[in-house]
């Protein structure tokens, strides 16, 4: 009886630490994207381009070089936040990624989308926007947009597009 007792205890034990990293290793992860962004001078509120992805620019195998990148890191604690980037003729979508890394929103920004910006709030609030998808999530969080971009003709044009997007704290209008 005493051997079975410290083995369920072992088993218990066990997947509570399973658990406890599963839970810890998301969250950690985006913390440490996050502090290198800042490190590489990536602020709040703003989008930020990337230059164009060539094999000698990239350190991670993961960015195509097809595509042109934009990043906005923000924090809802601070009030709602409003993204915004323009359709296109080619390809283009925007991400927000949760302080776990869930991927919690896409948008098509290619023509013939209907996306007008949205609106990232705490849980609870009500941004008093009808005209603007309404997305709730806690914290910090990463918008990303990725465009497609396979010269420097077409990474130009989506560098302008960054220039036409917002990344802002929402304001409301007071009664």
């Amino acid at each position: 009886m005493h051997w079975t007792a410290a083995a369920a205890t072992f088993l218990v034990m066990a997947l509570i630490g399973h658990l406890a990293i599963l839970n810890s290793i998301p969250t950690r992860i985006m913390a440490a994207a996050q502090d290198r962004m800042v490190e590489r001078g990536v602020g709040m509120y703003r989008w930020v381009a990337a230059d164009r992805m060539t094999p000698k620019s990239q350190t991670i195998v993961r960015p195509s070089p097809d595509l042109a990148y934009a990043i906005c890191r923000f924090d809802v604690a601070d009030g709602p936040v409003l993204l915004t980037a323009p359709v296109s003729d080619t390809y283009g979508s925007l991400s927000i990624f949760d302080a776990r890394t869930n991927n919690v929103f896409v948008a098509s920004l290619q023509k013939g989308s209907d996306f007008n910006g949205v609106i990232v709030h705490a849980p609870g609030e009500r941004p008093n926007d009808t005209t603007r998808q309404a997305l709730a999530m806690g914290g910090r969080g990463i918008a990303l947009i990725r465009r497609l971009a396979p010269d420097e003709a077409t990474h130009g044009a989506a560098m302008q597009l960054v220039d036409q997007s917002a990344c802002e704290r929402f304001r409301t209008a007071e009664p």
